[in-house]
């Protein structure tokens, strides 16, 4: 009898789930099944910058659709993708900063060279980089966004924001 009443449960709450765009029961988010719709927008908001975030909000939402972090390195969780699309380039990885850490940071890791993420960007999302000075690629967009290429070929793309002590 408790087994049917939960499921009855479950279902009176599936319109309001699907509408709110939450995992559905049986729908694998967050257990390493595949990323919601809204997904892709809601990273490109966050990585070009135009989007307000909180260290809270980015590891709430990766747990709940992402599961739990592969490693925490470098002052920050990172979470399997399940190759989302980020602005037409695959993801292999996001990346939040641990509470601790002194910025506000969401990242991707892209499994592929800087100048192709780049200009995959730019064409798709109508925003320029220009290059830093520096001793590895580096690109910065008026925003704040940024681009690292990485000696293997992959690309970083992250938005960072440092705690001055005026945002929690």
């Amino acid at each position: 009898m408790a087994i049917m009443q939960a499921m009855f449960a479950n279902l009176r709450l599936l319109p309001l789930l699907l509408l709110l765009g939450l995992p559905t029961p049986g729908s694998g988010a967050g257990k390493g099944g595949s990323v919601p719709t809204h997904f892709g927008d809601r990273m490109e908001a966050a990585l070009t910058c135009r989007s307000e975030f909180s260290t809270a909000h980015w590891r709430d939402y990766f747990r709940t659709y992402l599961g739990t972090p592969l490693r925490t390195w470098g002052e920050a969780e990172w979470f399997d993708s399940h190759n989302a699309v980020l602005a037409g380039n695959q993801s292999k990885e996001v990346f939040v900063n641990v509470p601790e850490s002194g910025a506000l940071i969401v990242g991707a890791l892209i499994p592929a060279p800087v100048a192709d993420v780049r200009r995959n960007i730019e064409q798709r999302l109508s925003i320029r980089f220009e290059p830093l000075p520096g001793p590895y690629p580096r690109y910065l967009s008026k925003f704040g966004s940024v681009l690292v290429g990485l000696p293997n070929r992959q690309t970083k793309w992250y938005c960072a924001r440092w705690h001055l002590g005026n945002r929690p």
